[in-house]
């Protein structure tokens, strides 16, 4: 059986190191690798080996025991958790590292988060055992106060049979209770101690850690050992091929790769495969990674991971086959920047940020024609040194970037409805819409109107149209949200309406509706858990009142204090350096996009980005009518004393 691990954890725990120990304790390579060293097989690409840290997730796999495994190194960097979560989607099992001497981080915290919310079981190596100041006990009340994880540490694989995990495993389980207390500990007995002991790791009852350094490669058999007695038994979904894409790379010769687990079914190349808006593609090349190396395959199987060509306009989170949905990622940029192209030509420059949107869809490359500026959306600062550095080194162009802001968002706070009407000459369509708030919901479409009066498909595109679109707000031209949508009345004509005349008239109505709606500006929001040593937080919960945040009441374990709250993102973006200066390098922040929330000082902020809605004519809240063989546009405010349909 087929097992994928991913392995995660906060910057610098040792987290590559552990991969290449692993894969050399397995005899899968003959080298240990050392990322101080640049030897590592998983962090091969260049910019890995300079900075010293993971950036891309990188592929292995290995025998040990019964089973195949396929390992998955994961970035620990913050600014790249948008392709640590990716690879979140065809996981089955994951270790979770942390520091012997550092404890839990920042980061961790929301790996931890991530990971119970996917539902994926948690195992636990505690690394770095050999460094000073390390200490394994303190590190499990670490993972106990702040995972809120009832972890188990074990020595040895025979412990899961013993006396105190017995025990432990009763607390969740009475039928095991029953036979413990009858005294029926036999063979059979075993048995059912494992089967519950997958199951509570299943449900997340219980995390098992095992402790070591892997740098001096001690704990690694250990883990290895209870992950071959206790990891998860994997169901087929089938027999038809199905598949879940998580990484898509451009090789050294331009080709796009797709990297996908095969969930069900089997893949051969030249298979026809459907994916997407009904694309359907053929495989060309299916390939087994091993680090940056690969072999030819003819065929892939369940519980494969492998990475394919052919597939050309596949994005990470695509399923495959007969796996169509598209995960909706927890972690999403809350910064933007623009691109600064120098003397670079503008259209190799949109060629390359193209082909990385590809690999990193959370990208979002944007094209702002009225100020003819190129920005991204990305996750933090650090991201930005990294694109700059690997756009040179791939594309040749010197690229550089602004300052990072942030990205505001715009929704409503009452029902208003809106009104569009699109009627040059040999074209017709009326749409009306009553637009909702919908808060944390994004955008919903419902339909009122009967098919009698307007067919289905021409619904249905009016519905494709207004949830398709990046909606711009009229405070700051901020992308629209948390709007529900619905279609109260429509008109067509049967011999010249075509589908644009429907998107014509939807994008109208809606910013028709804009115009007369009480709109607010949304601000991104961090959840915040600070850790500090108590004579610091006083200082702490001054800034956070200083930074317009809000938290619950502080809780003081021994010399440390601990306060958890929510904050602007723009208030609290650089607060860790200041955190980290004040408390001499010992205060820790984790910080998580939390949502959106009403701008603390909107008025500010709509002042500062002086967002001029009438000269943005791609989102025009006018109508055209026509008389006399002749169109016309009727201003927003004038529109609906001209609809054609009863308001």
């Amino acid at each position: 059986m087929k097992l994928t691990i991913g392995v995660f954890a906060h910057v610098d725990a040792g987290k590559t190191t552990f991969c290449e120990c692993l894969l050399y304790q397995t005899k899968k390579i003959e080298t240990f690798g050392r990322v101080d060293h640049g030897s590592a097989l998983m962090d091969y690409n260049e910019l890995e080996r300079r900075r010293g840290i993971t950036i891309f997730s990188d592929i292995a796999s290995f025998l040990y025991g019964s089973r195949e495994y396929y390992l998955i190194d994961t970035p620990g960097h913050i600014d790249f958790s948008a392709e640590m979560e990716r690879s979140l989607s065809v996981l089955d099992a994951a270790i979770l590292l942390i520091s012997a001497a550092d404890g839990v981080q920042s980061h961790t915290i929301t790996l931890c988060k991530l990971l119970k919310e996917k539902k994926i079981p948690i195992y636990v190596f505690i690394n770095k055992t050999d460094q000073t100041g390390a200490n394994v006990q303190r590190c499990l009340n670490d993972i106990e106060a702040k995972l809120h994880l009832n972890c188990y540490l074990v020595t040895s694989a025979d412990e899961l049979t013993g006396e105190d995990f017995i025990e432990l495993l009763c607390e969740y389980d009475d039928e095991l209770m029953n036979f413990y207390l009858e005294g029926k500990v036999d063979n059979d007995f075993e048995r059912k101690v494992i089967e519950c002991t997958k199951r509570q790791i299943m449900l997340g009852n219980i995390v098992l850690a095992a402790a070591g350094s892997a740098l001096k490669q001690t704990g690694i058999i250990e883990i290895l050992n209870i992950l071959e007695a206790t990891a998860p038994e994997i169901e087929s979904l089938g027999d038809k091929f199905s598949g879940r894409i998580f990484k898509v790379v451009h090789d050294s010769k331009g080709a796009r790769v797709a990297f996908l687990k095969c969930l069900a079914g089997s893949l051969k190349i030249r298979d026809e495969i459907h994916y997407g808006n009904e694309m359907c593609e053929k495989i060309n090349e299916i390939r087994d990674y091993q680090g940056e190396s690969y072999t030819n395959l003819n065929a892939a199987y369940v519980g494969d991971i492998v990475g394919v060509t052919g597939l050309n306009s596949a994005v990470p989170g695509m399923g495959l086959g007969n796996c169509l949905d598209m995960p909706v990622p927890v972690l999403n940029p809350a910064l933007k920047a623009a691109v600064i192209i120098g003397g670079s030509p503008f259209d190799a420059v949109m060629s390359c940020l193209r082909k990385l949107e590809a690999q990193d869809p959370l990208l979002e490359v944007f094209y702002e024609p009225s100020i003819k500026e190129i920005s991204v959306r990305i996750m933090g600062k650090i991201q930005l040194e990294v694109l700059k550095e690997l756009i040179l080194a791939k594309f040749g162009l010197n690229v550089d970037f602004g300052e990072c802001q942030v990205l505001y968002r715009e929704t409503i706070a009452e029902p208003i409805k809106g009104y569009g009407h699109f009627e040059p000459l040999r074209h017709y369509a009326e749409v009306h819409l009553r637009m909702e708030p919908n808060p944390g919901g994004g955008f919903e479409f419902k339909s009122e109107l009967h098919t009698d009066r307007l067919a289905k498909q021409y619904q249905n595109l009016i519905r494709h149209h207004v949830l398709d679109r990046d909606h711009k707000g009229i405070l700051t031209g901020s992308s629209l949200t948390d709007i529900r949508f619905v279609l109260t009345d429509g008109a067509v004509h049967v011999q010249y309406t075509d589908g644009g005349d429907l998107r014509e008239s939807a994008y109208r109505a809606v910013r028709q509706g804009l115009e007369k709606a009480k709109s607010v500006l949304l601000e991104p929001y961090y959840e915040f858990y600070i850790d500090v040593d108590t004579t610091s937080i006083g200082r702490v919960l001054s800034d956070i009142a200083r930074l317009y945040g809000i938290f619950d009441p502080p809780e003081t374990i021994g010399d440390r204090s601990y306060v958890k709250g929510k904050g602007p993102v723009a208030s609290f973006i650089d607060y860790q350096a200041e955190l980290l200066s004040f408390t001499k390098g010992t205060g820790v922040i984790s910080l998580n996009l939390l949502g959106y929330f009403p701008c603390h000082n909107s008025e500010t902020i709509i002042e500062k980005i002086g967002y001029e809605k009438e000269r943005d004519m791609e989102n025009t809240s006018s109508s055209v009518f026509c008389t006399k063989g002749a169109g016309f546009e009727v201003k927003w405010f004038d529109a609906e004393s001209k609809m054609h349909l009863p308001l």
